[in-house]
Order: structure tokens, then C-alpha cells, then sequence
């Protein structure tokens, strides 16, 4: 991961080995949760709608726990892309990708849908909002929502204090320095973080419903929501 922008090849590579499980607290158990949240009322041959898909680890994971489910991933990296059809190059048969954003999506309906560790690239300037509507849109009534995303309010006072935490545990899960700096700097310059709560306000203005918190991990948050 020395280049940490999603459109560069070397970066796409190295993604599954040295990407977010050494950033994001409980990775991989926040893809157990996800699908057994999801499984609940997800028919086993249930169609779920992945946005932010590129890397394919989320698919792959969801895949393994449910021979059943068929998936539609939606990114807009080529080299993202890319890397998620090797990873799921086992289950093939059953992932449809689509490069863009989820505007370019089917319109489904599925049967559940996630987004994980991507809202926090949208501005909150309507796209957020715009990107949950869209999402919610695409879903059968009722149906499972997953979201996760990097909390970080941008105003609070403690937001350098919490900008070092995020990086001492990439640092303390064997993370290159020179990536976790760069990281560090991308949260504050590139990538568009907004508290905890604003979230749940998005979530519920977009016409979701039930919302509650499943995983936490520092500033990363994961709700389930119904549609």
C-alpha cells in the first residue's frame, strides 16, 4: 500500500494483503455480523446489492457463509475492480460488478444491501444522502441494510487526538509507517468523516428505519438498518 488512492494499480495489489484489517478494529467478525444480520431476513437464495465492492473482500466473506446469496458489487475504480474479481474468482458464477456509483446500479429490488467503509469518501454536501436514498430505493421493504463508516467529526476538539489513535492501531497491527502517515494526513485532507450521530440522521432522513448500532471499533461504527 505505499500509493493510497484507489485508481493506482500497485495500490489495488496490495489491497487484500495489506489493507483494512490492519486500519478498521474486528474486520473480519464485522463481515460475520453483517451477513447474519442480513440473513435474517434474507431468503437463501437472496440477492444483495454491495456498494463500494472493489477488493471483493466483503463479497468473498459473505460468499463462503452463504452458498446461496448471489451479489451485484458496484465501484468506481477499474483497479479496485480488478482486484475483486481475483479474490472472488471462486465464486464467480455468483458476483456481477459494475463499474460507477450506485445511481449505475440495478434499480432491484434486493434483498439486502451493504456499505462498508465508503460513506466516509462522500462529501456531506447532499451526496451522502443522496447515495442511502439511492441505496434504499434498490431495496425490497423491509430488507437489511448494512452500513460501516470512519466517525471522525472534523470540529470536535479531540479530532487530532483521535486522528493518532486511528493511526497508533494500524501502527500496532503491523501496518508499513510510511502508509499509516499518509492515511493520517488523507483523513483530514481528503476523505470526508462526519460524526457518529450525523450518520443515524442521514440514515433516518434517507427513509431507513430501526436503526441500530451492531459494531464499533475506536471510530469506526456499523449499523444495521431496515428499508
Amino acid at each position: 500500500m505505499k500509493a493510497l488512492h484507489f485508481d493506482d494499480p500497485d495500490f489495488a495489489r496490495h489491497y487484500v494483503e495489506d489493507g483494512p484489517a490492519r486500519f478498521v478494529p474486528g474486520y473480519d467478525v464485522m463481515h460475520r455480523m453483517a451477513a447474519q444480520l442480513i440473513a435474517e431476513r434474507a431468503p437463501d437464495d437472496a440477492s444483495i446489492l454491495v456498494l463500494g465492492a472493489g477488493g471483493g473482500l466483503e463479497i468473498r466473506a459473505m460468499a463462503g457463509l452463504q452458498p446461496g446469496w448471489t451479489f451485484h458489487g458496484v465501484d468506481p475504480s477499474d483497479e479496485m475492480l480488478a482486484t475483486g474479481r481475483a479474490v472472488c474468482a471462486a465464486v464467480s458464477d455468483r458476483v456481477v460488478w459494475t463499474r460507477g456509483f450506485i445511481p449505475d446500479a440495478p434499480e432491484g429490488p434486493f434483498d439486502g444491501a451493504t456499505c462498508l467503509l465508503t460513506l466516509h469518501f462522500l462529501p456531506d454536501d447532499g451526496a451522502k444522502l443522496e447515495a442511502l436514498r439511492a441505496i434504499r430505493q434498490r431495496l425490497k421493504p423491509g430488507s437489511v441494510f448494512i452500513l460501516v463508516d470512519l466517525c471522525l467529526d472534523k470540529t470536535a476538539s479531540r479530532y487530532d487526538a483521535l486522528r493518532d489513535r486511528y493511526a497508533r492501531f494500524a501502527l500496532d497491527s503491523g501496518a508499513d509507517p510510511d502508509d499509516v502517515a499518509h492515511t493520517r494526513d488523507r483523513l483530514k485532507t481528503v476523505l470526508h468523516t462526519v460524526s457518529p450521530e450525523r450518520d443515524e440522521a442521514l440514515l433516518r432522513e434517507a427513509g431507513f428505519t430501526d436503526i441500530g448500532l451492531f459494531h464499533a471499533g475506536l471510530s469506526w461504527r456499523g449499523w444495521v438498518a431496515y428499508a
